[in-house]
């Protein structure tokens, strides 16, 4: 009997040998399709990083295959640490689109899925890139050789030769000096604040204000800006990415009047909404935008102490961006609340109303912006227009324009210590002659608009000296050759409120003054678009701030609930 002969007898004659060998095959089996099964899985493959070279808040777009169709299929490692949620914007098989956090560091970066982990793209962050070789600092420093004119005033236009400026803006600034009045006390005490280095600048100097348009044109040696409001004679300087130039005296002229910054205090302010997120889909989500205070001469540091969610933008729009989804922990709701250190100075001018400049002194774009009539500011209303023609009669002037208008308004008109609430209109202040500080804030502001005098409602809190806060609303306007000049008609009518002087005469103060008891949140209206018309959108109207889109929902089948809570004082110093 051969060997073939003898095994099939075996296997036909013993049962213990069939089963030994189905055991050997079914394992054979096992390991061959685990084999091939890996062989087949597809992994992560990133095939382009754009850019490779980025700073914190940058968009950054990872392009390559096999990262799956949503968040869940995976995360990205930037540098060694893990990207939060809030940092995806994007997420596709073959893209993931995201906003570098504020701590990004150099380093690796990779996708990790179910199936395994990507080939690595290397990022390396532009504030921290190395260079391979240092050139000479003086020679790559901006330098400025030159300036026109000699005398420039507020709002005029100043030229600035030289070279190294860059040839774009981007984050560069030219700053000019401004007068504060400190105590040395109170200087020491903001020496020590733990206010960051690079806002105490802002302290002796000023940057012109994308706001009301001061930069008009930047070449590598050529810069055209606008003086900015409340700068003064001193020393001027460029700050580029490159560094900073060697400064220069500017002989700034006021003949118009003077504006002094005194009794600066400091607050701690928190702002919180809640947001009930039970019942959206995995790829919904909320964009919040939370306004941040306003950054102003009067109101030079701004600083964002704490926050307990990481923002998706930091400050976007004059707000904080966030965005929230969906995700596995049964959160019933989210407080996303914001800690901000603010200084404020107290604001006094004195004008020369004779020795004004002449209107069409004052730059264009900010003329036409803050003289049109808007979604807040109903200038064109032909009530306003007749409204207007009562008070001011034939004065041209446009400081006794405003003086005129504010006197009227706080001597005819009633103020409302309660924020009507509704669907209501302000011109219904005209009507009846009573109405909140908004009322009298939008009105006041229309009425010089109708007049061609540039004027911005502001939005923020009022401090009382008991540190409670209230929804406040008052106005500025801009003066030729002067600049920008506060008026608070609805505390001028009598508002109720605890002021820390007792001595004031409010009517007379509260034109052309302001105390340091206003936190400005907003200037003007901020208009705001949603990201695509199909998102469902909330807006908020009458509370301290003004701006078009509180809330944006994306996605489908979105239910929701928020609540957003008036600022509070954490602390006055």
């Amino acid at each position: 009997m051969n060997s073939s002969s003898a095994f099939n007898y075996f296997f036909r004659k013993s049962p213990l040998l069939r089963a030994l060998l189905w055991i050997l095959f079914a394992v054979l089996f096992t390991v061959i399709s685990l084999f091939v099964s890996k062989k087949l899985k597809i992994l992560p493959e990133i095939k382009e990083l754009k850019p490779p070279i980025g700073s914190p808040g940058d968009i950054v777009v990872i392009n390559g295959h096999g990262f799956g169709n949503s968040k869940d299929s995976g995360y990205v490692d930037f540098g060694g640490s893990t990207l939060t949620a809030s940092s995806y914007i994007l997420w596709s098989d073959e893209q993931i689109k995201i906003v570098l956090p504020p701590d990004v560091q150099d380093g690796l970066v990779t996708v990790k899925t179910k199936n395994g982990r990507s080939n690595p793209a290397f990022f390396a962050n532009k504030n921290a890139a190395p260079v391979a070789i240092m050139p000479d600092k003086a020679s790559i420093l901006p330098t400025v050789t030159s300036f026109s004119p000699e005398t420039p005033v507020v709002g005029g236009e100043f030229i600035i030769y030289g070279m190294n400026f860059g040839t774009i803006r981007d984050k560069s600034q030219v700053f000019f000096s401004i007068q504060r009045g400190e105590t040395r006390t109170q200087r020491n005490e903001s020496e020590n604040s733990g206010i960051r280095e690079e806002n105490k600048e802002n302290l002796r100097f000023i940057p012109c204000n994308e706001d009301d348009f001061d930069y008009e044109y930047w070449s590598d040696n050529e810069i055209r800006v606008r003086i900015p409001d409340g700068a003064v004679a001193g020393e001027a300087y460029i700050q580029t990415a490159k560094g900073k130039s060697p400064e220069v005296f500017v002989k700034i002229t006021g003949k118009a009047g003077v504006k002094a910054f005194i009794s600066p205090k400091t607050y701690l302010i928190q702002t919180t909404v809640d947001i009930d997120d039970t019942a959206n889909d995995k790829d919904s989500s909320i964009i919040l935008r939370c306004p941040r205070p306003y950054i102003t001469a009067a109101q030079p540091l701004v600083q964002l102490t704490n926050s307990k969610y990481e923002p998706v933008i930091e400050n976007y729009q004059h707000s904080t961006i966030y965005q929230v989804r969906k995700d596995n922990a049964k959160e019933e709701k989210k407080r996303f609340s914001e800690d901000f250190m603010i200084y404020v100075y107290e604001m006094r001018t004195e004008i020369s109303a004779a020795k004004l400049g002449k209107r069409d002194g004052i730059n264009p774009e900010l003329y036409e912006y803050a003289t049109r009539a808007d979604e807040c500011v109903p200038s064109d209303d032909e009530a306003v227009h007749d409204l207007l023609k009562k008070i001011i009669g034939n004065e041209k002037n446009a400081y006794n324009i405003a003086a005129l208008t504010y006197n009227y308004m706080v001597e005819n008109f009633t103020v409302l210590n309660d924020v009507r609430r509704g669907k209501i209109s302000s011109l219904d202040l005209i009507k009846t002659k009573t109405g909140d500080a908004y009322d009298f804030a939008i009105i006041f502001t229309a009425l010089l608009r109708a007049a061609g005098i540039p004027a911005l409602p502001d939005s923020g809190i009022l401090v009382d000296a008991d540190m409670k806060a209230q929804n406040h609303w008052w106005c500025e306007f801009y003066l030729s050759e002067f600049g920008w000049v506060p008026a608070d008609p609805a505390l001028g009518a009598g508002l109720d409120y605890q002021p820390w002087r007792k001595d004031t005469d409010v009517k007379k103060y509260y034109f052309g003054n302001l105390d340091a008891q206003h936190i400005l949140f907003s200037r003007g209206w901020n208009e705001i678009k949603p990201s695509s018309p199909q998102n469902k959108t909330v807006t908020r109207r009458r509370t301290f701030a003004l701006q078009g889109i509180w809330e944006e929902a994306l996605g489908k089948n979105i239910k929701y609930g928020s609540y957003w809570a008036d600022p509070v004082v954490l602390g006055v110093y």
